[in-house]
This record gives structure tokens, sequence and C-alpha cells, in this order.
């Protein structure tokens, strides 16, 4: 049977090492990726041929070793790896080793859907075909792997470059071996025929022939990459060259494929691609380089490559004299002329110009630009950006031969050079160089007819500014020196020409070309006269400002009232737009530098959106620079952009919000109609881009900015674009089908942005997009994005000519967004609203039965492997989709359950995984443990253990708690302290959860507690807070659970003694008390990490404080105590954060109650808390009532207990402390209000006034005074006849009448009450307490004289005998 899938994480599959060592999501470690390249250099080593061609005696050796496999299961397995191995043409061992690896890596069913498909012929057969396709993707993987290697070796930029070159280095260190081998493969590809034709499953083989050719010529496709990317570094070999040329034409540029008959149409983007390598790649191998310094060195060329054998050079010769048939063949001609031009001089003069005919007979400009724009060579990528630079020394040699005149028409070579001048090396290169030289000429060239064709010139600079900032620097200052100006002769009166030479004229008195001022041309300027498109041009030869010119054109068009604008006008001022937006998109400084341009180009919005059929390529052009000038100075642009009319407008009114929303207040707008009445029709929707663009750079900024008057505007153009274009852009018809990628990302892009806002940001635009996304046609089409599903990315994935660009990769990155703002959705949404259709959608089974639920298809992004953010976003949602909806999402998954559970706990084990994914995972667990209890069980994968065996449950194969206990063990690799944080999330949420099974089989790990612990023994917990604070809450739920010495684990009791005799506790108190400032603010951009430590700390300190499991000495309370009156202190005097401040006071109560039993904790609480009182009093106005309410209480009870223990050499202390308790309840008493907190806050506080009296009862002159100091008496009087009124606040005038009794033993302090309106307060009240009249009198005396509180049965009853009791002592003092 196939080797055990779990037993294979150590070997990676080739895509497996391709996402490793590309790092296509995250850069994994640098020994990471060490490590799998030395893993895996024999077999880069040895490329394709790794894949061995079965053979009897190897089918028979695998036999032999599954001959001892008698189950059913292995035999029908070991069958199955025999037909795999027929149908593949592949080594049965390897077979075994490719159907292991696919089900680890690939396969979407669980362990027993596998042995039901082999059993079943028809599923066997779907399988077989699958593993086909998985097993051709592993030879291109393996392929990519080296083209990447070889892309960034010499990178020195590159995170790996160390690393990769390395690994070339020790490939290539066997001279030409490696590429020998890598051009015997492409030879073997090339001639290669359907393998397993003759197989068993012939007829399967024979319908997956159109597939195996695709993949064949996607092999050649790499191979050729690979070749030329090594030949980037080194010199190509004579013999090579040769035989490389001689393959090519034998293909016919890949045109002559041997298995051409399994091709259809389809391929032809493969063919195309296939042919543009050879091209670039013979290119290459002519060395056009070398021919570029030979020919400025004016030397003779005798140590060029090919001239070293003249059999060699003839061989070449009758090569190339061959060629000419085809247009591919129309490059290498040309660099084969300019070889005989260079090297041979003067008698190679005529092969030469005959091989540059036939060159220019095979269109050989419009070949190469084809070439530089198709999808393989058009994008980013090394090998992209490489086969330009090949291009660019054919050109430079070309313009170093050839006067550009000679050429023929110029606009297909400047087309070349706009093309090839967008890559950095390339720009500099050409700046460098200068424009006297080579390719630099093109732009030389193109500037001699500025402005009378100003497109070209403009065009060349637009891509040399794209290609850096540094290039975007010298396009400035180009522009801003140059040095003539072209226009008509017949513009120019013939009275104002003086003739000075043959095609030379003196212009006589200065020329104003435009209708203005501002640009104006000195007489006696000498000016050649030349033949121009349309006519007679000439060329003035003076200093010419660049920028002012095209600032004159473009004022020239806004001068014109017609409706009509000129073509070439439109065109000239679309190429200034280019410049302005590659310059500012290359550097956002230039934004002031070119503002006189940008206004005036933003102004040219309105008078195009008046046209009735405005040039729509020039208005997206402005749009865009719009955008550019708005990442900077979004408020001005934006102002200026809604006075166009081009925008969507809304009349607001009173529901304004929901009129937008609803799209009834919204007015018709210019953009409108050129949606719907152009660009609908045309299929072309760079207007809208514009629009997207521009609202991307301002929506959020205006939002930031807090620019009400720009509100309504910004709604309207919100709504407009989620209602008409995101709503429904999936529904228009494309001539691009880029285009709607880039619809949909830019508007997804727009709702991120909006929904990101923190709170601080401008609300109603983003309750806009939540309520236009979720309650409207916007809403399905983002649920429609996000459902898209692995295999459609996939498939897209595949249909690329390219793995790193494409339209796989745009729509991986659309289906991402869509992730992240449905997952902010769902947060924002507020929760008095009724369920919306994408909530319904989310949380219902959907009508069709057939189509899969748009959670499962979430679910399912699990099964992507070429970007994990993609499945670590889905997780995301996830988690959140759990917590928010009461739903099962177990049910959602349906019989696929096992499956997806499977492949989660696979990547959670897989060591080389995304780390991103793996905690995305862990906190998809964590929270499932509350919200998904059947979901938590599949993932625990506990089964119980059979009978006879010790009673409990052990955990099945694909149990994540494998992954978890492996993550937090200390003796094995270090994981990243973000991992290790979510695994003891999910060990923290199974104890907070009480889920006793999981509980009690991580408890019987061995060292699992010493493990789980060990963060909290470290010093440097910086990046372990989040961590250790859910140890502790973990060891707190446990001693909590516990609560008996009998019962508590061993080991956790021995890491408790290790915390103690360690000082660990101190430890940490003494870290919360350094980082206690500032912590609420922190922890909004830490993810409340000091918060969630504190609390933890809470929980564990007041568990421990119990005693129950473990005794603390008597020095660490009292250590413990101070720190965290310490913290309460420093608090006080800092920040004052309400949420600390009660969380410390918390704490700081608790643990009185529990320790003031012992003098020392008593003492040390009576010294540090007369400052704490004092500090009390002082902000009493901006502290929470509960803070002040746990101080108090914790106060009174430390002089319960010093009452108890006859302490009366402290008293002293207790009445320094009189005066601000009294000023405390002073306060209250004036501005607190009538809940219940207040109302609990004062009666403590005037139960500690009783307290504190009671206890320094013979120093009645200092609390006297106080009491009198702070007109306390008057105040309780009235709130108690205010409460005996109402018949209200009962505790609160208990606790007032109570007090007034212990004040009634003090001749002052009664004769203060006497004279502070007693009688007059009271009396009135009083009689309302009366009740029972007959029975009062007995129960009052009885009451009197036992003082039995507990016998009264209504509330106005004891307040009553309190009342008489106080009035009887208070007489009787009196009365002496």
């Amino acid at each position: 049977m196939a080797r055990d899938a779990m037993d294979l994480q150590g070997n990676l599959s080739s895509k497996m090492l391709w996402q490793v060592i590309a790092s296509v999501s995250a850069w994994k470690p640098k020994d990471v990726v060490d490590k799998e390249l030395q893993k895996v250099r024999l077999q880069l080593l040895d490329v394709l041929s790794v894949y061995k061609k079965p053979t009897n005696a190897t089918t028979a050796k695998f036999k032999t070793g599954q001959s001892g496999k008698t189950n059913s299961e292995e035999a029908s397995c070991t069958q199955f790896v025999l037909k795999l191995s027929e149908v593949l043409d592949l080594d049965a061992a390897q077979c075994n080793d490719l159907l292991s690896l696919y089900l680890l890596y690939e396969y979407r069913g669980s362990q027993d859907e596998f042995k039901n498909i082999l059993s079943d012929e028809r599923h066997s057969r779907i399988l077989l075909v699958e593993i086909w396709h998985y097993y051709h993707n592993e030879r291109l993987y393996l392929l990519r792997c080296l083209k990447h290697l070889l892309s960034y070796c010499s990178d020195t930029s590159h995170p790996y470059h160390s690393s990769y070159q390395k690994c070339i280095a020790e490939l290539t260190n066997d001279k030409n071996k490696f590429i020998l081998s890598v051009v015997d493969q492409y030879e073997t590809a090339c001639l290669a025929t359907l393998p397993g034709a003759s197989s068993s499953e012939a007829d399967l083989v024979e319908k997956l022939g159109f597939q195996w050719m695709v993949y064949n010529l996607k092999e050649q496709l790499e191979s050729l990459q690979i070749v030329l990317l090594y030949y980037r570094e080194k010199d190509m070999t004579p013999e090579m060259f040769l035989r490389l040329l001689s393959l090519f034409k034998k293909q016919g540029f890949s045109r002559r494929q041997i298995n051409r008959h399994l091709l259809d149409q389809s391929v032809e983007p493969f063919v195309k691609a296939l042919a543009h390598m050879q091209v670039v790649l013979l290119l290459k191998a002519i060395d056009l380089e070398w021919l570029f310094q030979c020919q400025q060195q004016d030397s003779e060329p005798k140590d060029y490559y090919l001239l070293a054998s003249e059999d060699v050079w003839k061989k070449a010769n009758n090569s190339m004299g061959t060629l000419g048939e085809v247009r591919e063949h129309g490059a290498v001609l040309l660099a084969w002329a300019l070889v005989h031009h260079v090297t041979q001089g003067a008698k190679g003069a005529i092969t030469s110009r005959k091989l540059g005919n036939m060159a220019l007979q095979c269109d050989v400009f419009e070949y190469v630009h084809d070439l530089l724009t198709s999808p393989l060579l058009s994008g980013k990528m090394v090998v992209a950006a490489y086969a330009k630079s090949v291009v660019y020394s054919l050109v430079q040699v070309l313009l170093e031969c050839f006067h550009e005149e000679s050429l023929g028409n110029m606009d297909t070579l400047f087309s070349i050079g706009c093309e090839v001048f967008k890559i950095p090396g390339i720009a500099h290169n050409m700046w460098e160089v200068g424009l006297d030289r080579g390719a630099g000429l093109l732009l030389t060239s193109a500037s001699q007819l500025f402005p009378l064709d100003g497109r070209p010139a403009l065009n060349l600079c637009a891509a040399l500014a794209s290609a850096s900032p540094f290039s975007a620097g010298k396009v400035v200052s180009y522009l801003h020196s140059m040095t003539g100006f072209s226009e008509y002769l017949e513009l120019i009166p013939s009275s104002g020409l003086e003739d000075c030479a043959e095609a030379a004229k003196l212009l006589q008195a200065a020329r104003y070309p435009y209708q203005t001022e501002s640009f104006v041309i000195p007489g006696r300027t000498l000016g050649v006269c030349f033949n121009a498109a349309h006519g007679t041009g000439i060329r003035w030869q003076c200093d010419v400002n660049g920028w002012q010119v095209c600032l004159c054109e473009v004022h020239a068009m806004l001068a014109q009232t017609a409706g009509w604008l000129g073509e070439p006008c439109v065109e000239t001022v679309l190429a200034v737009g280019r410049v302005v937006h590659s310059v500012l998109q290359s550097d956002r400084g230039r934004v002031d530098d070119l503002s006189d341009l940008t206004e005036m180009l933003i102004d040219l919005l309105q008078r195009l959106s008046q046209i009735s059929h405005p040039p729509l390529k020039l208005l997206a052009e402005c749009l865009q620079v719009a955008a550019d000038v708005a990442s900077v100075y979004p408020a001005q642009v934006w102002e200026k952009v809604s006075q166009s009319g081009l925008l969507p407008t809304a009349e607001v009114g009173e529901d304004a919000l929901q009129q937008i929303i609803r799209g009834s207040s919204s007015r018709q707008s210019a953009l409108d109609g050129i949606i719907v009445g152009f660009e609908g029709q045309s299929g072309d929707y760079s207007v809208t881009l514009g629009f997207l663009e521009l609202l991307k750079h301002t929506a959020p900024a205006l939002c930031e900015l807090h620019a009400s008057k720009h509100r309504p505007s910004l709604l309207a153009s919100l709504v407009f674009m989620m209602r008409e274009v995101f709503g429904s852009f999936h529904k228009w018809r494309y001539v691009d089908s880029n285009q709607r990628q880039q619809i949909g990302l830019r508007c997804l892009e727009i709702f991120h942005k909006i929904l990101s806002l923190d709170g601080e940001a401008e609300s109603v635009v983003q309750k806009a997009c939540v309520e236009g996304l979720l309650f409207s046609d916007a809403g399905s089409t983002l649920l429609s994005v996000v459902a898209v599903g692995a295999d459609e990315v996939q498939l897209a994935l595949e249909q690329q000519t390219s793995w790193t660009e494409g339209t796989g990769v745009e729509l991986i990155h659309l289906v991402r967004l869509g992730l992240s703002v449905l997952n902010r959705l769902l947060l924002l949404k507020p929760t008095s609203r009724t369920a919306s259709p994408v909530e319904l959608a989310l949380c219902t089974q959907p009508p069709n039965k057939q189509q899969l639920h748009v959670t499962a298809t979430i679910v399912q992004y699990i099964y992507h492997r070429y970007d994990a953010r993609l499945p670590t976003l889905a997780a995301l949602l996830l988690k959140r989709v759990a917590v928010v909806f009461p739903m099962s999402l177990l049910a959602c998954l349906g019989n696929s359950a096992v499956a997806i559970r499977d492949v989660y706990v696979t990547r959670l084990q897989f060591s080389a995984e995304d780390i991103r994914l793996k905690i995305a995972i862990l906190e998809l667990l964590s929270t499932c443990v509350e919200t998904q209890p059947g979901l938590t069980e599949l993932f625990l994968n506990l089964s119980e253990n059979e009978p006879g065996k010790n009673k409990g449950f052990t955990l099945g194969k694909f149990s994540c708690l494998h992954a978890v206990v492996d993550i937090i063990q200390t003796n094995k690799q270090k994981w990243p302290a973000e991992l290790q944080r979510a695994a003891v999330e999910y060990i923290a949420a199974l104890w907070i959860g009480r889920n006793d099974t999981a509980m009690n089989v991580l408890r019987e790990r061995k060292s699992f507690w010493l493990d789980l612990s060990s963060c909290l023994f470290m010093d440097s917990v910086a990046d372990n807070v989040r961590t250790c604070a859910f140890v502790m809450r973990i060891i707190a739920a446990e001693l909590y659970n516990v609560q008996s010495y009998d019962k508590l684990d061993k080991e956790l009791y021995e890491v408790l003694k290790s915390l103690i005799k360690a000082d660990r506790l101190s430890f940490w108190s003494k870290f919360l008390q350094r980082n206690t400032d500032g912590m609420e603010q922190e922890g909004r951009t830490a993810d409340l990490c000091p918060l969630l430590l504190l609390t933890a700390w809470r929980e564990l300190l007041l568990i421990l404080a119990q005693e129950e499991c473990l005794q603390l000495p008597e020095s660490m309370k009292v250590s413990l105590l101070t720190q965290v009156l310490d913290a309460v202190r420093a608090q006080l005097l800092g920040d004052r954060e309400s949420t600390v401040l009660k969380i410390l006071s918390e704490i700081v109560l608790r643990l009185v109650v529990r320790w003031s039993r012992h003098p020392s904790c008593r003492r040390a609480v009576i010294a540090k808390f007369g400052g704490i009182l004092h500090e009390l009093r002082v902000n009493a106005g901006l502290l929470h009532p509960r803070i002040q309410l746990n101080l108090l209480a914790t106060m009174a009870t430390i002089i319960n207990d010093a009452e108890r223990q006859r302490e009366a050499g402290k008293k002293q202390q207790f009445v320094d402390m009189m005066s601000d308790v009294c000023a405390l309840l002073q306060y209250n008493m004036r501005h607190g209000d009538s809940s219940d907190i207040f109302t609990k806050l004062k009666t403590v506080n005037i139960c500690l006034l009783k307290k504190l009296i009671t206890f320094v009862d013979e120093m009645s002159d200092a609390w006297v005074s106080a009491l009198q100091e702070h007109a306390i008496l008057p105040a309780l009087l009235a709130v108690a006849a205010h409460g005996m009124t109402r018949h209200e606040t009962v505790e609160q005038v208990q606790a007032i009448m109570e007090l007034f009794l212990s004040l009634c033993s003090n001749t002052r302090a009664a004769s203060s009450l006497a004279v502070s309106g007693l009688t007059e307060q009271l009396c009135l009240p009083l009689i309302t307490c009366y009740s029972h009249a007959d029975h009062l009198q007995e129960v009052v005396i009885s009451a009197v004289i036992h003082t039995r509180y507990s016998e009264l049965l209504h509330w106005t009853k004891k307040i009553y005998i309190l009342v008489f009791q106080f009035e009887v002592r208070a007489y009787v003092l009196l009365v002496r």
C-alpha cells in the first residue's frame, strides 16, 4: 500500500518545494529554505530525468516488495499503483511515492473514502486522472523551482540570495553537465509521444492526449526559460549555439510540433510563447551586447566567440541562410546581419544587407513588438525583464550601426523603445550611455519632431519615467531643457521669414506659436526645414521648456469652444497626460513641480464631460492624473473634479443616507452616460478604471480629514460605484478580460480602505458602505467573488503562461480582498439591524441542492496551496462567521467534513507551512470551542480506549492536539512567538470551556505542564505577553476546577512550587507594575496584550490567594500586596486609566480580604493607603465609582481586622486618613447620581467613616473637626431625610443612622448634630416610618433594649428604631 501520508511530512512535493523557496505569500525562515534546498540538490541536478521509466526488473522488484501484504485493501492499492505506472510510464516505486504525496497534499477525501474508491472501477479511473494531472504538474513545478533559483541567484537584494547562489553553484560546478541535462530534456520533450498509449487504460490515455500536449508545451517553455537564465551569467559555447539553432529550425520555431495533431487553437498562446523564447534565446546566443561594446571601441572583433572556429562560422552561416520563411526568423536574421556588419567589415556588407532585407520582409520590428507585448514577456518577471534587455541590446547595436532614418517607418521602433525603457536597469543604462549613442538615439530622433508630432517623444519619456524615480527625474530635466521646436512651415507668414541657406530660414521677429504669450520663439532664431508627414516642417534651433509646451498644448484644447476635438490635438494631450501620470506614479514628490500642468489636466475634465462623444482615452488619462495628485491633495482634487459635472451628485435631505443608498437622491451624471452609452458598447472601461482609481485615493483620505462639505458628493460617488459598477461589472462584455479583474480589485480596495477606518474617522461614509454592501446587489457580487472556489482559482493559474503573473494571480488577489471585506463587513454590521441577504446566504442552505454552500466554498480554500494568504483569510472569515451566526459549520460541510478536517490538520502539522495560516487555523479552533461544539469534537478526534485498557481517550491520527502539543514543546525547534501564542490560546479555550475529555488527554501527556508554563520562567517576555496571559488563565482555571491538593496534578504542583521558589510571582507583579502606564492606549494597537495579561494575572493571583492547593510565604504576600498598591498609586498619579484601575483595585480588595489577618500584610496596606486615599480624593471626579468602591471597601476591611486584633498603636495613621475620607464623602454626596453604583459607593463611604470614628473614638478632636470642616453632618441629614421620605436607599439611610448613633457617644459630636438641624430634618420624614402602630411600640422597645435588628420585618421599622435609638442616646448625652 502507499506509504502513510502523515509519515511523508518530511518529503516535499515539487509544488510544495516551489512554494517554500519562492515564498509566494510570506518569507520563510532562511534556515528552512537552506534545509529544503539541501534535501533536493540531487533532484534539481537531474531535473526531469529524476523520473524513471518502468522496466521489467523494477516492476518485478516492486511486486516482490508488496507480496507480503495480503490485506485486500493493500492488494488493491498495489494493483492501482501498477496501473498508474502503466498510464504515466513511470517506475512503480516512484508511482507509489507519488500516490502517497498526492494523498498528503492534494487528495480531497478521507481515508475511508480512498479505500472505497480503490474498490470501485469507475471511481478509481477518476482518481487515476487526478493523479495523472498531479504528476505532470509536479514535473512543471520542478522546472519552476530551477527557474526561480536561477532568476534570483545573482540578485543581492533578495533575502535568499546566498542560499540560491550556493545551490546554483553546487548544481553547475561540474562544467556543462547541468545545462546539457536541461537541453537534453528539452529535446526529449520535443520528440516525446503520448505515454501510456499501449497500456490497459489506452482509451483513458487517448482522452488525455490534448491535455498531455499542453503539459508538454509548458515543459518545453519552462526548459527554454531555464536555459536563457543560465546563460544570463555564463558564456554559451559555439557548439551549444549550433545545437539550439538546429533544434529550433527542426521544430519550425515551435510550429512543427511532432504531436501537433493533438492541438487546437486554444493552445496558440503557448505555441507563440515558445517561439518567442526560442527567438530571444538565439538573440542572446549571438551576444549582441558584445557587438555593441565592440562597435563603441571601434576595434577589430577578433575575439567574437563564433569566429573562433572556421567550421563553426561556416555552419552558422549555412543555417542562417536557410531562414526567412516565417516571421519568427526576422529578429534572428537581423541580429546575424549585425554580426556580419560588425565582425566582417566591408566584406560582410553584401551579406549584411541581404540578411537585413530578409529580416524586413519578415516584418521584424512588428514581430519584436508583438514579442515584447506578449503575456509571457510583458510582465515584471526576471525572464521578461531579461528578454527585454536582450531586445534592448539588439536596438543598441542596430542604431549604432545604421542611421534611424534608413530603417523605414520609425513608429514601430518607437513602440519597441516604449516597451524596453520601462525596465529600470535598461532606463538607467540608456541615460548612462547618453542620447547620442545606441538606444538613446530613439529619444533624440523622436524629439526632432516635438511638438509637431509630440507623441513619439512624449511616449518614450512616459516609458522612461515609469521605470524608476531616478529615471523620472531625468525625464523632468530633459523636457525642461529641450533644444528645438518643430512646427509646420505653412503656419508661419512668409514675410516673417528670411532665407539663409538651403533648407534654412531665419525668424525675423519673435513668434508666439500658441494663443498665449507664455511661450515665445525669440526673433533671429534659425530654423531648418524638413519633410513632415503632412507637408514641410521647420525646426527652430532654440532652447525650449518642454513642460511649457505641454502646458500650451493642453491650454489650446481648453480654449476650443466647439464640441468636436481634432484627433492630433487629442493624441498630443493624451501623450502629455501619460508623461505626467508616469512621473507622478514613480515619484509623488513631483506633484508640486508639475502643479500647473496637473491643474490644467484636471480642469480639462469639465471640458471633456460636456462633449456628446468625448475622447474616452484622454478622459481616462485625466482621471488617472487626478488620482495621482489626490494621493497628496485629496480634498482639493475632489472639489475640482466634483465641480466638473462628471461625477454623480445627490440632494441631501433629513434621511440623506437612506436616500443615497437607495439611489433615489442621486442625479444623472456624465459618468453614468459614458459607462452605459460608450464603454458598455465598446467593451473598454478605461474611464471606469480611472474613476475607481480617483475614488480609491480620495474616499478614505476625505473620511480621515472629516471633510463634511464633500460628504454628499463622496456618498453619491460611493453608492454609484456600489450599485452601478460593482453590482454589475461581472455581467459586462470586455474586450480585455483583464479589465474585469482590475475593476473588481479596485472596488474591493476602496471598500477595504473605508471599512478599515478607525472609529475617529468619518463614520457616515463607512455606514453607507456597510449598508450598501449588505442590502443591495453589491452584496450578491461580493458573495460571488468570495465563492469563486479553489477549483476555479487553480484552473485560472494553469491557464497562465507564467505562474507568477496573469489572470490567475489577479483572481487570487480579488478573492483575498473579497474575504477580507466580508470579514470587516460582518464585524461592523449594526446588531440592531435585521439579517441582511448577505448574512442569510452565509447561514442558510442554498435553494439549489446541487449548489455548494457559500460557507463550504470558503472552507475549501484550505485546498489552495499557491498563495497561503488565501486560506488564511478564509480561516479568519470562518472565525468571524462562527462568532456572528448561531449555526453549525459542521452541518455546512456535509459529507466532506472529515476530509476537510484532515487537510486542516495536515497543514497545521506541516513544518514548512506558512506561519500565518497555522495561526489562523488555531484561532478558528479556539473560537469554535465556545460556539461550534460539533466542529471542535471533529478536530479533537478523540476515541475512547478499547475495553480492557485504561479508561480514557486517545488521540486519533488527525487530531489537532498533535500539532498543538508539538508547538508548545520546549525541546523541539523554536516556533515563532505568535504561533505559540495561538496554540496556548486554543488550550486556554479548552480549559475555560471545560472540555474535560481534551483536558484529561492533555494532562496525561508527559511534560505538558512544564512545556506549557515554560514562558512564565523567561526573563525576556516582550514577545510572549499574550502567551503568558493565556498560560496564567489555564493554570488559574485548573486550580479553580481542582480546589484541593489531593486532586492537583503533581507536575503542575511542582511548576507552582518552582514559580514560588524562583520568585516569579514577584517578577510578574513588578513587570505589570512597570507596564500599567499607557496600557489601554497600547492595547488598541497591540491587540490588548498588556490588559489581557493584567486580567489573567488577577485570575491567577486571586486563585492562589485562596491557598487551597498551595501555601504562599507571608513575605511573598507582603511583597505582592505592596507591588499592587504601588501600581494603584502610580496609576492615580499618572494616566488614571479606568479599566486598569478597576482591575488593580479589585485585586487589592480581594487580596486584603484573604490576607489581612496577617499583621505584616495589614501594616503594609496601612503604610501605603494614606497616599492612595489622598490621590483618590484629588482625582475623584476623574475616576470610575467602582474604583473608589473597591479601595474604600479595602480600607474598611483593614479597620475591621485591626479592631479584631486590637491594634491601638496605629490609630494616628487612621486619624490622618479622616480628612480624605470626609472629603471623598462630601464630593460623592454633591456630585454622585442616584444610580446603584453611586448609592453603594456612598453607603460604603459612610460605613468607612463610621468605622474610622469608632476605631479612633478617643481622638475625637481630630475627627470632629474633619466632620465640621467638610460639612458632613448637614449633608448626611439631608440625604437621610430624602431617603425616608421616598422610602429609597434603605442601606444608605441605615448606614447614616448607625453613623449618627456612633457619634452620640461623643459630646462634641452630639452637639454638632443638634445644631445641624437634626430635629428639623428628621421629624417630618420620621412620620412616614410609622406602620402597624399597635405592634410597633413593643417591637421598637425590644429592639432598643436587645439591639436585635434582624427581627424587624420592614425596612421602615429598622430606620424608625435606629432613629429612636439615636434620639434616646442624643437626649441622654445632652442632658448630661
